[in-house]
């Protein structure tokens, strides 16, 4: 049922600041509670023996609570489903997709890695880490991240230094367009999907400038438990809604691209896959400071959101995906209404 109070967004007047809301609370809701558990199960993020068993938490509970939001709204609205479009029409886009998800995902990353190469390798700014390229230098940033008794294994097996940079990238874009663009699609569909819908009356930049803030403060309670910045957590609450929020120009322009939440959501896992090469690769590193969820990361991710913004051109029509989702779907003899693809 729709609340009459949600009429004025449903006619495109205005935004409806009560499903923004709703759409907030239950996400940012889901997530303190699940990091609330995680601490009294004694979580610390990448830094204990459990830490691995904890990640897949984060990756089957947390990331999804956007999704979940993004569906109790839908539902609120009586609008139509999104995922009744993606459904229906990411066949057809795959062609941009593809284009828009690698070129972005390997710009992020070829700009992170410049990025750290300038303030790290030249200028020698303190906490960007600089690059390393002997093999020897690798392996004692594996040895800081890995358990010792894997030390003489990952010796034998590590590539040399030159590689993994080529491997970096490959491993990210593979990711992303499979386990990573699995468990991200939860996230883009709510941030980039339905909570981007219910903003655009605020126009893109104040959209996205919003978006950026509400999508790094529900990372909070990750981030208090040591995830992506340790000990200095409270300042990487912060850290966090500066660089997602060039992230989120750059998704959203992704998605205006192709019409599709798939291709952000790829993006999105393309760039936690290369995540963990950056430890293997950049050695002195601050988390506040380097790559890529630090100062230095910000600096990338702005630097490839202004070109992203400027040369990439939104896909006509792309504001009426809600009128696609309403339409019903042609099945045979019979029609089959939208909200059915709500069970996917």
């Amino acid at each position: 049922m729709t609340d009459a109070s949600d009429s004025t967004r449903i006619a495109g007047q205005g935004v409806a600041w009560r499903r923004v809301g709703l759409y907030y609370g239950v996400a940012f809701g889901i997530a303190c509670v699940l990091g609330i558990a995680m601490w009294g199960a004694g979580a610390q993020m990448f830094s204990s023996s459990a830490a691995p068993l904890f990640q897949y938490a984060v990756a089957f509970l947390y990331m999804p609570a956007p999704l979940i939001a993004a569906l109790i709204v839908e539902k609120r609205a009586g609008n139509g489903y999104l995922l009744g479009v993606e459904r229906r029409t990411v066949a057809r886009n795959a062609g941009r997709i593809a284009l828009i998800s690698v070129a972005v995902s390997a710009g992020v990353y070829v700009a992170e890695i410049l990025v750290t190469a300038l303030l790290g390798n030249v200028f020698g700014v303190p906490g960007a880490g600089r690059l390393v390229f002997e093999s020897a230098e690798v392996l004692a940033n594996i040895a800081a991240v890995i358990p010792a008794a894997a030390q003489q294994q990952a010796a034998l097996q590590v590539p040399p230094a030159g590689a993994l940079y080529a491997l970096g990238l490959a491993a990210g874009v593979g990711a992303g367009f499979t386990i990573n663009g699995v468990f991200a699609f939860g996230e883009e569909y709510g941030w980039r999907g339905v909570l981007m819908d219910e903003l655009r009356p605020l126009g893109a930049v104040r959209a996205n400038l919003l978006t950026g803030v509400m999508w790094g403060l529900w990372h909070a309670p990750l981030i208090a438990l040591g995830f992506n910045y340790g000990a200095q957590w409270a300042w990487g609450v912060a850290m966090m809604c500066v660089w997602v929020t060039p992230f989120s120009f750059v998704l959203w322009r992704a998605r205006e691209f192709s019409r599709s939440v798939v291709a952000p959501a790829i993006i999105h896992g393309a760039f936690n896959g290369t995540a963990g090469f950056y430890l293997l690769l950049i050695a002195g590193r601050s988390p506040l400071i380097a790559v890529p969820a630090g100062l230095a990361g910000a600096l990338a991710m702005t630097l490839v959101a202004l070109v992203v913004w400027n040369v990439v051109r939104p896909t006509p029509a792309l504001e009426d995906v809600r009128s696609e989702a309403a339409a019903p779907e042609p099945v045979g003899d019979a029609t089959v209404g939208s909200s059915s693809s709500s069970a996917i």
